[in-house]
């Protein structure tokens, strides 16, 4: 009899008995359990020997030499120093602390598979290599379709129904191409059409050209000849209609295998490619596969390797929390209906990797009926390498092996399962109606990597990724013949069967465990909704909305609940308590991921700049992240992910999102946004949690007086470059990202003391290339500057500086915010400067439109001008667009230095009176589309030019040894990444 898992009279205990543990302290059952691999491993090998009468070939006198033992020292001290590294260097995983990415320790189970099948090292590319680990394979692959809800027993009342398949390919990465391939672009959607080349006259298939009928898409009940079908009728098949088609041939013709697959070979998608189809069809627009715009990136780019390219991946827009939009999806379905467009497929996301979001697959499931209707068909794959184990929390234990009974008075650090949305619940069931899923053990099944899975509800789609025909029954054949990878390790099968047969894959087993992990999350969630209030100086907001979100008076009384009865409380506390957890299952996402963003307050308001939002979540990130070889893993309290919201992808969900955040929302920017995803068990029992949580909202705290000092208006010194010997030009050198300089500012002004100005004039004709720089002497801010009209300055240049100066006469050509939200959301096509001066001297200054950019300036540049500019027009600045198309160019930085801006060098140019007055704002300040043209000619440039891409393009001002740059990024910076390098190069000795 097959052996049963025993009785759990409490869950907790039960987890606890999955997992090394945080500690460690289930060591003792993994040290037993390795070495019984061990030797278990010996006694074959020794078994083996001995029943064919091997000698022995490493014998005592072997291991007694001085080589042996040199080799054996090698091994202890490499394995050793590396083991040492590797853990010392590891991000811990096995901690609860750790709530970034979708990683957590594996199961004891999964962890005692990997190690006892490595040692026999199996490949289940084919039979004689691993027939034990196949065969598993396969009954994993069951166990997976069985947790999906998909038949997988031929019920002998209908012996022509399929049976589902599945099987474990190295990730979702290679499961979603793998997918790809029978699904659309290998041969499904091109396979009747294949079949009708195949039947033309002269063909092995002609003889059942006039006698071979079909179900059309819109009428299921009548059958038609396959080759009256025209081919768009062809290209919309249902997808058991198709996968039905080389079982009817044998059945009603006797075609065997063999002579259907030499028949149909010449005209297949795999062998032709689909290019040739098409063009044979007269198809002149290419099938597309619709997504929702939060997919995962490895769809497009399987679309480009099968060819048929990511621009026939369409993104269809997302809701509010991030679920595919059923009325943009239908749009798009009408679309491509009116225009005869087929479509391969939708893909519905289960558990979106970023924010843990669960499509409305029964609402996708509706839409497809509906179109089938009409004539069109597609294939439905779901995505559900995060979500798909979460179906676990549906599926009843088998009956016979036992119940789980929750303990009468559970103790403080007892964690119950908690129960999904209603919402939740209702797609996961739906999981059994698609056509195939995409299932991850190694993200939410807790195995080892590297472990994906696929599952088709009707396994003859499988053959569609080889060259035979699907047929319902067939000989047992290698793995490999249905997968796009050659060698296979067993070890993920072993690791993935011995989970699942000692976890179970029901709500009292890895559903339970699941179960715990969703409840903490959701408390995680909670505290995030009420960590901020009125008085806060930052602010924290959930992505996903909060009950009474839409009413300000409610939300706060929904707020001070959570803080009074869910924050404070014990786990057993809550269940008690139907308001509380009525409270939890509706706030977070809907599986196991929270995605939150902070802003702060300033000035008595919100700061509304969405860059500086991004800045502030960034170095939130930094300091919950491993970003430097200098901080060791062990020194994080805790651990968050980070992810970038963009406009494309979000769209209205972006938007709304920025609009309760407090930002505006027409610049269109990026959003920088934190994200925990949390798979431990232990993290929420008894205090630990708020103490966990308590050291977030530390960091929050810390960050935001550095995201309000740099935004803050203080005094400092700025500096200005001198332009001009008959009138004195200005030039404000600006920055980005502090408030204190984010202007571009160009101003005229006088010194006082005319004996100064002569001395200058002097000193600027011996010194006709050097750029002069005037600095205000003492701190000061600008809008104090332009109040008063006057300063104390010093002005310097190479080993020159003087003291003294008094600046006064001060006008304002141009002033313009250089505020993310006023900032161009692409480069200009070419690269545009303000022009001004007098009638004798005319200067240049480089628009600062987006950033990064950098500050390009020349004085007294020698125009060559097809009609004079009128002297109002230089005095009140006008635009010149340098012939350089300053897009191909840009953004300019440290390594990427705008060279062609250097003296001597001249450039066409034309030029327009400047539409906007001295203190707009843009974006749009060098659109000159109907603006008035004043001359055309060109510039050159004599005299010394002003560069500046790093002062300008400064990122951080802290100066505590983390430079936070590009704040939409969440890749390490170059840096980083080469301190790593050079660490574990150091660390290994190569």
């Amino acid at each position: 009899m097959p052996h049963r898992t025993p009785l759990r009279d409490n869950l907790h205990e039960s987890v606890s008995a999955w997992f090394l543990g945080p500690r460690a302290e289930n060591i003792s059952i993994l040290k037993d359990l390795v070495d019984q691999a061990l030797e278990s491993h010996a006694s074959t090998r020794r078994s083996y020997a001995e029943k064919h009468g091997d000698p022995e070939f490493i014998t005592p006198e072997i291991q007694a030499s001085s080589i042996f033992q040199e080799n054996k020292q090698i091994l202890r001290r490499e394995f050793t120093e590396a083991v040492d590294n590797l853990n010392r260097f590891s991000i811990p995983f096995f901690s609860p602390r750790y709530a970034g990415h979708m990683l957590m320790e594996t199961s004891l189970p999964a962890i005692a598979g990997v190690v006892s099948t490595i040692l026999c090292n199996p490949n289940n590319a084919a039979f004689e290599l691993s027939p034990f680990t196949t065969i598993m394979e396969f009954s994993v692959g069951k166990q997976l379709c069985q947790m999906l809800g998909y038949e997988t027993s031929q019920d002998d009342d209908q012996p022509s129904r399929p049976v589902a398949w599945g099987h474990l390919p190295s990730g979702g990465t290679l499961a979603n191409l793998e997918s790809m391939c029978p699904l659309k672009a290998r041969n499904l959607k091109f396979y009747p059409l294949a079949l009708r080349l195949a039947m033309e006259e002269g063909e092995a298939l002609a003889f059942v050209a006039d006698s071979f009928k079909v179900h059309p898409c819109a009428k299921p009940d009548e059958l038609v000849l396959l080759r009256d079908l025209c081919t768009w009728d062809l290209l919309n098949l249902r997808v058991d209609e198709i996968l039905g088609l080389a079982d009817r041939l044998h059945e009603e013709y006797g075609i065997s295998n063999s002579f259907l697959n030499a028949a149909l070979d010449k005209f297949l998608a795999q062998t032709t490619t689909k290019d040739v189809v098409m063009a044979k069809s007269g198809i002149k627009q290419p099938p597309q596969c619709l997504f929702p715009s939060t997919r995962h990136y490895s769809w497009p780019k399987s679309a480009s390797i099968l060819g048929i390219g990511s621009d026939n991946c369409v993104n269809v827009p997302v809701d509010n929390e991030a679920h595919i939009d059923l009325k943009k999806l239908h749009q798009a379905l009408e679309e491509r209906l009116t225009r005869q467009q087929a479509v391969y497929a939708v893909v519905a996301v289960i558990g979106s990797t970023q924010e843990g979001s669960v499509d409305p697959l029964t609402g996708i499931l509706a839409i497809r009926e509906e179109f089938q209707a009409r004539g069109m068909s597609f294939v439905i794959h779901a995505d559900a390498a995060w979500g798909g184990y979460f179906a676990t929390m549906i599926r009843d234990k088998p009956e016979g092996s036992g119940r789980y009974h929750t303990s009468a008075a559970p103790d403080a650090g007892f964690v119950p399962s908690t129960t999904l949305r209603a919402y939740t619940i209702r797609e996961l069931h739906a999981l059994r109606y698609t056509d195939s899923v995409t299932v991850d053990p190694h993200k939410s099944g807790y195995v080892p990597y590297s472990a994906g899975g696929l599952c088709y509800r009707d396994g003859r789609m499988r053959y569609l990724l080889t060259w035979s025909a699907p047929y319902l029954h067939d000989s047992f054949e290698s793995m490999a013949s249905y997968c796009l990878e050659g060698s296979k390790p067993g070890t993920s099968s072993m690791a993935t069967h011995l989970h699942h047969k000692v976890i179970g894959l029901h709500k009292e087993g890895h559903g339970a465990l699941l179960g715990q992990a969703a409840l903490t999350c959701r408390r995680i969630s909670a505290h995030w909704a009420a960590m901020s209030d009125a008085t806060t100086d930052f602010i924290v907001v959930p992505f996903n909305r909060l009950v009474h979100d839409d009413d300000p008076e409610r939300l706060e009384e929904e707020k001070q609940f959570i803080r009074e009865g869910i924050l404070g409380k014990e786990n057993w506390e809550i269940i008690r308590n139907e308001k509380a957890m009525a409270e939890l299952r509706a706030i977070g996402s809907d599986l196991n991921i929270n995605i939150l963003s902070c802003n702060f307050r300033i000035n008595g308001g919100v700061n509304d700049d969405v860059e500086e939002a991004n800045y502030l979540n960034k170095r939130i990130f930094d300091r919950l992240s491993v970003t430097s070889p200098n901080k060791s893993p062990s020194d994080h309290k805790f651990f968050m992910a980070a992810t970038v919201f963009s406009p494309n992808e979000y769209g209205i969900c972006l938007q709304n999102f920025k609009r309760r955040l407090g930002l505006e929302t027409d610049s269109n920017l990026d959003l920088f946004v934190l994200r925990n995803v949390v798979m431990s068990p232990f993290l929420s029992g008894g205090d630990y949690l708020p103490k966990v949580v308590g050291a977030v909202q530390e960091t929050i705290e810390e960050e935001v007086k550095n995201a309000v000092w740099r935004n803050t208006l203080t005094p400092q010194v700025h500096d200005f470059t001198m332009q001009g010997t008959d009138q004195l030009y200005l030039v404000y050198r600006p920055l980005f990202r502090k408030a204190n300089g984010r202007f571009q500012l160009i101003l005229t002004a006088s010194l006082a003391d005319e004996r100064q100005w002569e001395d200058f004039l002097r000193l600027r004709t011996e010194r006709r290339d050097m750029v002069f720089t005037l600095s205000t002497e003492q701190e000061t801010t600008l809008s104090e500057i332009l109040r008063k009209g006057s300063f104390s300055a010093v002005i310097s240049g190479g080993d020159l500086e003087v003291r003294g100066i008094e600046v006064t006469n001060i006008r304002v050509v141009k002033q313009r915010p250089l505020d993310s939200k006023w900032r161009d959301p692409e480069y200009p096509l070419f690269a545009p400067f303000y022009l001004y001066g007098t009638a004798q001297q005319q200067h240049i200054d480089h628009m600062l439109l987006r950033a990064p950019n950098a500050q390009l300036s020349a004085e007294q540049v020698s125009l060559q001008l097809d009609r004079t500019i009128p002297d109002e027009e230089l005095a009140r600045g006008a635009l010149l667009l340098l012939d350089r198309r300053e897009a191909t160019m840009q953004p300019f930085g440290a390594e990427n230095q705008p060279s062609f801006f250097r003296q001597g060098a001249r450039f066409n140019v034309t030029v327009y009176r400047d539409p906007y007055d001295a203190l707009a704002h843009g974006p749009g300040l060098a659109f000159v589309d109907g603006a008035t043209l004043l001359a055309t000619g060109t510039v050159e440039f004599p005299s010394a030019v002003f560069v500046d891409v790093m002062t300008l393009n400064t990122e951080d001002f802290v100066g505590d040894g983390r430079n936070i740059t590009d704040y939409t990024s969440t890749k390490a910076p170059r840096e980083i990444r080469a301190h790593w390098n050079q660490l574990v190069k150091a660390q290994l000795g190569v």
